[in-house]
């Protein structure tokens, strides 16, 4: 219990500087899909999804930073984010991985 006590107390102290990277860090998850997938046209050719569940988890971290809830101190809450992040970034380097497999260029 001691080390999670250390974790929140860390966290509360650097709390401001972790929510703006997991921010700056969806922004550019979020031009890195829209760039390579959609302007490439490979999700509208293709009818390829994992670039819609990656933006849409990305979208649901947007959500968590934008909306107040009161939680933004809480390590709990940062860590159900970073989660979603970590999920969306999975999806978009399965992404990019299946666009060079499959690239017919």
């Amino acid at each position: 219990m001691k080390i999670l006590k250390f974790l929140n107390e860390s966290f509360e102290k650097q709390m401001v500087m972790y929510w703006s990277n997991l921010s700056r860090s969806t922004n550019l998850f979020v031009i890195m899909n829209i760039s390579l997938f959609f302007l490439t046209e490979m999700v509208t050719k293709n009818g390829y999804y994992f670039t819609f569940y990656s933006l849409g988890l990305l979208l649901i971290v947007k959500v968590g930073l934008l909306v107040p809830f009161g939680l933004l101190n809480r390590l709990w809450f940062y860590c159900v984010f970073l989660v979603a992040e970590l999920f969306a970034v999975y999806f978009l380097v399965s992404s990019i991985w299946y666009w060079v497999v499959h690239n017919k260029i």
